[in-house]
């Protein structure tokens, strides 16, 4: 069987757009920080895990508080996928997280947030396993959302790579 020109422009059109498909999509910007061990690791070093990062112009901005707290009351929830939680500041020297749930702390914070566009006060920004900046709000998000992000992202962006 023969197949004529266009069916086969179609069929390799079709092709580049599956292989499009499987590769990240909104590559999140990359950042360093350091662990509780002293190690330096980057966005690239911990994928396999996903990342909430919030973004404040302050530690003290309410909104920042706000979503800390959410996190707060289902962090088993989060740690059971191995979620980091990292936190970036516009504000000079950054400043210091209160938290019960542990927040990594960005050294260069002012430059990540410029590197995710915050305009406002506060963001959130869900980065999958893979990489992939899945979502970004400058709303609160409840826990419920967060989890259904992480969850339908990753799942869907698995199945298209198969």
């Amino acid at each position: 069987m023969r197949i004529s020109a266009p069916v086969s422009a179609l069929i390799l059109s079709a092709a580049l757009c599956l292989t499009a498909i499987a590769e990240v999509v909104r590559p999140a910007p990359q950042f360093a920080f350091s662990t509780a061990a002293g190690e330096r690791k980057t966005l690239k070093d911990i994928k396999g895990q996903p990342v909430l990062l919030l973004l404040a112009d302050s530690p003290t901005r309410s909104a920042f508080r706000s979503q800390l707290r959410e996190l707060e009351k289902a962090f088993d929830r989060l740690s059971i996928r191995k979620t980091l939680i990292i936190a970036a500041f516009k504000q000079e020297g950054g400043g210091e997280v209160r938290s019960n749930i542990p927040v990594t702390l960005l050294p260069d914070g002012a430059r990540v947030c410029e590197a995710y566009g915050l305009k406002g006060k506060f963001a959130i920004a869900l980065i999958s396993q893979d990489g992939n900046l899945d979502y970004q709000t400058e709303q609160i998000l409840n826990i419920n959302r967060i989890l259904e992000v992480m969850q339908n992202s990753y799942e869907v962006q698995k199945a298209a790579r198969r």
